[in-house]
């Protein structure tokens, strides 16, 4: 996710001079010295203030983000409460944080979720201070200079601030000085400044841990807490034919339904949650026989609320229906098929009686009318959807560089191939 501030903060009382400097330095940047103003705002908030602040809050905020929990997002990483270098403890006494993180991240499972536009939402009413809103948002590398990123800040009655960070760029939809309502759009979910991932970090001050747990010396300010996740589970999984790195499967490439001759390799990949380091994950590839084909075998050696893994074959001659299984410890988490098939790529290629030919920068579609044509970005975004009204169709390629299109019928791919 992101080391968003290198240096933890005790969640028991502090000096109010002391908590104002600390806010102090994490705005005083080149870039946030037009918000010196808003430091007066915080230092009138002391540690013996905080008390007061946060118990109006006992059950009273909503998640920061709009959507389903484990459906949409995951809660990954929470407050250290370890205030030792190089030690980490959460609320529940377990690992699911880092050295220093003073907030929670609520991380989604792809850029191309991102990409579709996830709402950052007000996790009580107040008034906007701060919004920053001009940093690059695509970010996969851990860089701590880098901050919040794109963020908002909201003061709420009482003195309790809140803070919404790694935005995407030119996304706000506040002003400072603006009242919000709870659930009230901010921004929207990115992965800028010190951020690896799409997500949000959430961060309730004075510092304090919105989440009750053995390890929290407050009562939750959650109207519904999260539970607690430590079983090892799967937040999504996939086959696709795109090349198999990090990068790639962060931004989730499309499906491989059916795998063509002029496909190099097949990449099963997998995002898990609760995993240990000495989980043991087991990758087996099955031929249409459902014999092993292919098995990679490995133990994580890291404790991770949010951990690809995968394993890539080259593609198979042998024609059918092929699978992965995925098992974690000897137990079966999940499986995923998909066809081998003849289809040779985009000359003269097809499926039944539909046919693909690229003549420039045009696609000549036959046999396909009543059907639609898709097209994806080097991302795997969808970028533009064309009906085919006619049995002969030229179309002209998007003026964007893209990888992938795919013919739909009803709705259904029956036809994907990659444009070098």
């Amino acid at each position: 996710m992101s080391k968003d501030t290198p240096n933890n903060v005790a969640v028991t009382s502090m000096p109010s001079y002391y908590w104002w400097l600390s806010m102090r330095l994490r705005l005083m940047t080149r870039e946030y010295r037009s918000m010196i103003r808003l430091i007066v705002l915080f230092v009138l908030v002391s540690a013996s203030v905080y008390t007061a602040a946060a118990q109006p809050y006992r059950g009273k905020l909503i998640l920061p983000i709009r959507g389903v929990l484990d459906k949409d997002f995951v809660v990954v990483n929470h407050v250290d409460h370890d205030v030792n270098t190089n030690a980490i403890r959460d609320h529940g006494c377990g690992r699911q944080t880092y050295d220093g993180h003073q907030g929670t991240d609520f991380v989604l499972k792809s850029f191309r979720q991102m990409d579709s536009g996830v709402t950052v939402i007000a996790a009580a009413a107040g008034v906007v201070t701060a919004v920053v809103d001009t940093f690059p948002d695509r970010n996969k590398v851990s860089v701590v200079s880098r901050g919040y990123g794109n963020y908002v800040a909201l003061l709420h009655p009482n003195g309790l601030a809140t803070y919404y960070a790694h935005n995407r760029k030119g996304s706000a939809v506040v002003a400072v000085g603006d009242t919000v309502d709870v659930g009230e759009a901010l921004a929207l979910v990115g992965s800028s400044g010190n951020s690896e991932d799409p997500h949000v970090h959430f961060e309730v001050w004075q510092l304090v841990d919105p989440f009750e747990g053995g390890c929290s010396p407050t009562p939750s300010l959650w109207q519904d807490q999260p539970p607690y996740q430590t079983q090892l589970r799967v937040i999504d999984a996939d086959v696709t034919t795109w090349p198999p790195s990090l990068d790639t499967i962060r931004e989730r490439p499309p499906t491989a339904t059916v795998v063509k001759q002029a496909d190099s390799s097949i990449t099963f990949w997998t995002l898990l949650q609760g995993v240990n380091p000495t989980d043991r994950l087991r990758i087996v590839w099955l031929d249409p026989e459902l014999s092993e084909w292919f098995t990679y075998e490995a133990e994580t050696g890291i404790t991770s609320n949010y951990f690809y893994w995968w394993s890539w074959i080259n593609r198979p001659e042998r024609n059918g229906t092929w699978t992965c299984v995925l098992y974690a410890n000897d137990t079966e988490l999940l499986r995923k098929s998909f066809v081998v098939s003849d289809v040779v790529g985009i000359s003269n290629s097809g499926v039944g009686d539909v046919s693909v030919t690229r003549h420039g920068d045009m696609l000549r579609i036959r046999n396909a009318a009543t059907m639609s044509i898709e097209f994806f970005d080097a991302r795997g975004r969808s970028i533009r959807t064309t009906p085919i009204t006619d049995n002969d169709t030229a179309i002209i390629l998007p003026d964007t560089r893209f990888m992938v299109f795919q013919i739909l019928d009803n709705g259904k791919p029956i036809y994907r191939s990659v444009i070098h």
